[in-house]
């Protein structure tokens, strides 16, 4: 027998069951020693975490034996072909499929002697050297007892045994009440065994709905929540079974474009690698064409990007943004982008969960954007929308995923679907989209309502659709309002043409200036040559004044030569 599976918590030693999600839930399995009792509505699954268990086994190497009332082995074995372990139940030498069929119908005499099952079993368990022994629908076989208490001294010899020969034995039961623990005829069985598993079946919106939830499992700690559960092609699926560690993620510094260069701008270079963003908005507010910008941008720096869309298809999308210059049909085609549709009314909401989980598992993107979120509301079980959607925020998180989220809002709340999808106290940028009709006119607007660690703009500025992408225009505020659209290009026409007078006028100022400075130049120049003349004059005048006195003075010398020769003489 190979213990290499188990693991010991408080003394109690445990088996994995292979089911990932249910190892999750027990905290590492189910007894390795004595019976758990799978009880549940028909239909809710019991069958088959018997089989899965099983078939995980024989792909550790291990050995099962299983054992049906209700159906005869190859009607089991064609049933079960549909799952992908299927045929490791047919192929595989080391599992044992018994018929109890044959047991069930035979005829008891006072009772049935289970000493004659448990050899066969322990014969079986010993000869594929198997740990897990199933007994599927043991409620057909202990009906036949003459009363329930004969039937629960069955089950308890069959715990001990299971204890004493070292066998984790698994014990399935229906029951047709609701919220009951134990099998139709088998009451008190509940205080008898230390590990009861109970599925159920409930109807939402006519969509099946099952549940698990572990209603016992004495000596060990365990999740006691019920949980959803999924049945597909890999057998059973608890989507929230797994919690999330509180470790501390890592909070990245480096700011990547959301793809609109002017709304990178508002957000001082970008969002941050990892973070979470929320864009909100009305119909036709273009919340998709933000995502497939977003998208593109990240195929453009090489990344790899992911579009889940639940509005339309991967072409349409691809068709309509082109018309914008968005290009995803390249990144799709290089293997950078890929863009998924999904129908959010034809699934449950777990079943939207696990297929995204899936998605990000096989093409681990770098930049996820959910188009909307919102749509998970439309879904089957949209009561637990909010969960599945907390928790892949939680994922992507933890991931380092880039994630955009979209989020339809009503036309008379523009914030009210943000805060019933939860996503607005989650994401770390949320931006608004709205429309602003003025005029006669509705405008696309943009607005950014919070943004963790960014020194934001808080302004509202219209949002431009256009052959060259996706722009942002210059706030125009107005008085106490911002103009868009047609009332912001009449005001900006009306500035342009005030320019145009206002330059006019001042050509006109500086033509008057210019003619005013020329004829100050003339005059000066006018002034400047009669200056020259009367400095002429004066000067001549200067020079026969000179001149006048110095004829004046010969002539005084002259007198007085003639008057006095001889002190003429002398002075000579």
């Amino acid at each position: 027998m190979n213990d290499t599976d188990t693991t010991t918590e408080r003394g109690l030693i445990k088996r994995a069951t292979g089911i990932h999600h249910l190892d999750a839930v027990t905290h590492g399995g189910l007894p390795a020693a004595g019976a758990t009792l799978v009880v549940g509505e028909p239909g809710c699954g019991k069958t088959i975490i018997g089989l899965q268990i099983l078939a995980s086994a024989l792909a550790r190497g291990e050995g099962g034996v299983f054992m049906s009332f209700e159906e005869a082995p190859e009607q089991i074995l064609r049933n079960f072909d549909s799952f992908r372990w299927g045929r490791q139940l047919r192929e595989s030498s080391r599992c044992e499929i018994l018929d109890g069929q044959a047991i069930k119908g035979g005829a008891f005499s006072g009772g049935f002697d289970i000493e004659g099952l448990l050899a066969v079993l322990d014969h079986c368990a010993k000869r594929v050297e198997g740990a897990w022994i199933v007994l599927d629908g043991i409620d057909q076989l202990l009906r036949r007892q003459p009363d329930s208490q004969s039937a629960i001294d069955q089950i308890v010899q069959l715990n001990d045994w299971s204890i004493e020969q070292g066998y984790s034995l698994l014990l399935t039961g229906k029951h047709t009440g609701k919220d009951r623990f134990q099998p139709d005829h088998l009451g008190g069985i509940e205080f008898m065994l230390n590990t009861i598993l109970v599925l159920s079946n409930t109807l939402v919106d006519k969509r099946l709905n099952r549940r698990f939830r572990i209603a016992k499992y004495r000596g060990t700690s365990h999740n006691p929540n019920e949980l959803a559960m999924l049945i597909d092609a890999t057998g059973i699926q608890l989507p929230y079974a797994e919690p999330f560690a509180a470790e501390a993620v890592p909070a990245a510094g480096e700011r990547i474009s959301i793809g609109i260069e002017r709304l990178d701008s508002i957000l001082e270079g970008g969002v941050y690698r990892g973070s979470i963003t929320l864009i909100s908005g009305q119909p036709g507010t273009s919340k998709t064409t933000l995502g497939a910008a977003f998208v593109a941008a990240a195929a453009g720096r090489g990344e790899r990007a992911l579009l889940l869309s639940f509005d339309e298809f991967a072409r349409q999308i691809v068709r309509n943004v082109a018309t914008l210059g968005i290009d995803l049909q390249s990144p799709i085609d290089s293997g950078h982008l890929k863009v998924v549709a999904r129908a959010s009314w034809d699934g449950l909401v777990e079943e939207h969960y696990m297929a995204v989980l899936a998605l990000l598992d096989d093409f681990q993107p770098d930049c996820l954007v959910i188009d909307p979120a919102s749509a998970l509301l439309k879904s089957s079980g949209a009561d637990s929308a909010f969960l599945a959607l907390e928790r892949l925020i939680a994922v992507t998180r933890t991931r380092g995923i880039t994630t955009m989220i979209t989020s339809l809002s009503e036309a008379d709340d523009p914030f009210g679907e943000s805060s019933l999808s939860h996503a607005s106290t989650l994401a770390d940028t949320w931006i608004v989209l709205r429309y602003q009709i003025n005029g006669g006119e509705r405008n696309r607007s943009l607005s950014v309502v919070k943004s963790r660690g960014t020194a934001h703009s808080n302004q509202v500025r219209e949002m431009i659709l256009s052959s060259e992408g996706v722009d942002l225009a210059d706030v125009y505020p107005f008085g106490s309002e911002v103009l868009m659209g047609t009332a912001r290009a009449q005001k900006e026409s009306e500035e342009v043409d005030l320019r145009q007078r206002q330059v006019k006028e001042r050509f006109r100022q500086q033509q008057q200036l210019e003619l005013e400075i020329d004829k100050t130049r003339a005059s000066i120049q006018q002034g400047q040559a009669e200056l020259e003349r009367l400095q002429e004059e004066l000067l001549a005048e200067h020079r026969d004044q000179t001149a006048t006195d110095r004829g004046a003075d010969h002539h005084q010398d002259s007198i007085l030569r003639r008057r006095n020769p001889g002190q003429g003489g002398q002075d000579q």
